[in-house]
């Protein structure tokens, strides 16, 4: 394995650059972009064509192939959803498991079983849930895992409930990862394919203020705050997420160089100060305006 090119602000704090994986395929990509660990391994390479879940075998070679390439670092895999997608508003993530643990359990013995065969070069396995609203899922979701070997459990903040409930829910969960896309489109009832996109704007006030509850949280539980989705891969937003408490970023591959680059560019304090910036604006659009000439001055 290449060494990774480890993030840091420009006062030398570190930021942890985590990869965002649709496919194992797309390990050796990851490491050769320089790539600390995998920050989520989507779920969709493990779900056959008809929406069933792919056999605990072929998911677990999927599995090892990512582990073997990041030994003695932190690989993260996004729970299968066997939910009801028709709709805004479908019984999924944690909620569907719930109804099919079936699913969960077979995910977690891959998981675990590719887990012990890379045992030679450890790695901080983990799985991460959506749709959680109160502690007592993630207190499940944390059970569930553990109990088939997979130590560390979190949930992907998706949803304005569980920014709000960050606290609780981050007293059970192992972590948290703030997916900014979705909680901008329900924070402010936008979807692009429904003819609001303008509205979906990772720079969003309101959505800022939500992501800033879960890095207060998580700063307060000594647990990290990882963050995903647009808000992530936008050089400067990634700055702004920073300073409200996030201490990992989740890139698809490709964007990794550019944020690492953008971040040695600022200090902590630097950070804190848009993020302020931010949160106090007026709109999406008056927020970004105020940081970036926070920038330029």
């Amino acid at each position: 394995m290449n060494s990774p090119l480890r993030g840091r602000l420009a006062d030398g704090q570190p930021v942890s650059l985590l990869a965002e994986l649709v496919d194992p395929a797309e390990t050796e990509s990851a490491v050769a972009a320089g790539a600390e660990g995998v920050g989520l391994l989507r779920s969709w390479f493990a779900v056959q064509p008809d929406g069933a879940p792919r056999s605990v075998a072929d998911q677990q070679t999927g599995y090892r192939r990512v582990l073997d390439a990041f030994p003695g670092a932190r690989v993260t895999v996004e729970a299968l959803d066997p939910g009801d997608r028709q709709g805004p508003f479908g019984v999924r993530g944690v909620r569907a498991l719930q109804a099919r643990p079936d699913v969960l359990s077979a995910q977690l013995d891959a998981l675990a079983s590719a887990s012990r065969e890379a045992g030679a070069s450890p790695v901080d396995v983990g799985i991460v849930v959506a749709t959680v609203t109160e502690a007592d899922e993630a207190t499940w979701f944390l059970d569930e895992a553990r109990y088939t070997g997979v130590a560390t459990a979190g949930v992907l903040v998706d949803l304005p409930a569980a920014a709000v409930l960050a606290g609780p829910i981050l007293r059970a969960a192992s972590f948290a990862t703030i997916d900014t896309d979705g909680l901008t489109r329900y924070a402010v009832g936008a979807d692009g394919a429904a003819g609001t996109g303008r509205w979906a704007d990772p720079w969003q006030p309101s959505s800022l203020r939500l992501a800033e509850l879960v890095g207060a949280s998580g700063s307060l539980a000594g647990k990290e705050i990882s963050a995903r989705g647009a808000g992530a891969v936008d050089p400067l937003l990634a700055c702004v997420l920073i300073g409200l408490g996030v201490t990992a970023l989740v890139l698809p591959v490709d964007r990794l160089a550019a944020v690492r680059t953008e971040l040695a560019r600022h200090s902590f304090a630097d950070c804190l100060r848009y993020a302020e910036l931010a949160t106090r604006a007026a709109s999406a659009d008056d927020a970004r305006r105020r940081v970036r000439s926070a920038v330029d001055h």
